[in-house]
């Protein structure tokens, strides 16, 4: 499981631009090394396309700083759950389901 940096409230930013949504999220720590949209499966064939992280600073509300890795997900559609593997340090890919919901209704 991973979640997203409490010190932005566990919330991430939600992008659109030309048509598709993507949301950057920054995470806890730098223990995720790499995301992909969809199966874990798919995730391990030859050739695919997987989501490499930014170094994002995030500060706590405490002031304290920290480096964590951040990614852009592609994000195909609101309220509804997608697949999105994941890869830590430890080299073994983890299937999840992700929803994004728009925090104005």
């Amino acid at each position: 499981m991973f979640k997203i940096n409490e010190a932005l409230d566990n919330k991430a930013t939600l992008t659109v631009k030309n048509g598709e949504m993507s949301v950057h999220i920054s995470l806890a720590s730098e223990k995720i090394v790499n995301l992909f949209p969809g199966l874990a499966k798919d995730a391990e064939k030859s050739g695919a396309k997987l989501l490499e992280p930014t170094k994002d600073e995030v500060t706590y509300s405490d002031g304290a700083k920290e480096t964590v890795n951040g990614f852009d997900v592609p994000v195909p559609y609101l309220d509804k759950e997608f697949d999105l593997a994941l890869i830590g340090t430890k080299g073994k890919w983890y299937d999840h389901k992700v929803v994004v919901s728009s925090p104005i209704n």
